[in-house]
């Protein structure tokens, strides 16, 4: 497995390892990160970073 070489990948890795951790642990403010990485994750891409 090779590492992302982008932010918008990192965003997305890490939005998936963070929802999925979620799904198993109750974690503080799950929503809010969640929801940043996902915001993180569409503007990076839309720009191409």
């Amino acid at each position: 497995m090779s590492l992302p070489k982008t932010i918008s990948g990192w965003c997305m890795w890490l939005f998936f390892l963070w929802y999925g951790i979620g799904a198993f642990v109750a974690l503080p403010l799950f929503g809010m990160i969640a929801g940043i990485l996902a915001l993180g994750y569409a503007i990076f891409a839309a720009i191409g970073k």
